[in-house]
């Protein structure tokens, strides 16, 4: 697990969409494992990623549906571990018709904690080599916030992830930190090492952070 953070416009979300090929660096170039980036086909290598952004988009249909629009022929056994890896498996046993139920318009019918935790099942269902979550836990409250945490703890076992991230709780379990300002690297390391050094940029955040919360 690796973790981007930086404050808004720092350009984590710059490099997230190099790493999905949507912005062509002007120079340089995206290695995936010493690969260039422009050799791989680009639908092939996007199967292989799962993203979760800030505000996931939740379709005016089931949650089963939503669900088989990234993985259409999952069974309903594959459903349930994706939602259970999710920690979204409870709450929609309470739904009034399970999975068959309606999320409403961009998932209106849900919590912001309940949309978010579907939109990482839904990464989730196809296994995915390598997972964005990309601001995913920056709007949602604290609850919500451990149960996507958590998650992230499960799937960091088997799974390539990349998380990027102004509130900083969701960075302390990375296995390294790059910290980014105006698009340049400024502190680089595990967390425990920078959120400790002596005059360091990210223990300066967290104070930041700490004394407005």
């Amino acid at each position: 697990m690796t973790a981007l953070i930086g404050e808004s416009g720092s350009g984590k979300s710059t490099i997230t969409d190099l790493l999905l090929g949507l912005q062509i660096p002007d120079h340089g170039q995206v290695l995936i494992d010493g690969i260039s980036l422009s050799n791989y086909r680009q639908n092939s290598f996007r199967q292989l990623i799962g993203y979760v952004p800030q505000d996931p988009l939740l379709f005016h249909c089931s949650v089963r549906d939503n669900l088989l629009w990234s993985k259409e022929d999952a069974t309903d056994k594959d459903i349930w571990d994706s939602l259970a890896l999710a920690n979204a498996d409870e709450f929609v046993k309470e739904l009034p018709e399970g999975l068959d139920t309606l999320v409403g318009d961009r998932g209106v019918r849900l919590s912001g904690g309940q949309r978010q935790r579907i939109a990482l099942a839904r990464a989730l269902i196809r296994k995915p080599e390598f997972l964005i979550l990309d601001e995913a836990t920056s709007a949602l409250d604290s609850e919500s916030e451990r149960l996507i945490q958590s998650s992230i703890d499960k799937v960091a076992k088997e799974t390539t992830i990349l998380v990027n991230a102004h509130r900083l709780s969701t960075s302390s379990k990375a296995d390294f930190v790059y910290h980014i300002s105006k698009g340049e690297i400024i502190e680089e390391g595990s967390y425990d090492i920078l959120s400790n050094k002596q005059g360091g940029k990210l223990k300066e955040l967290i104070r930041n952070q700490l004394a407005t919360s």
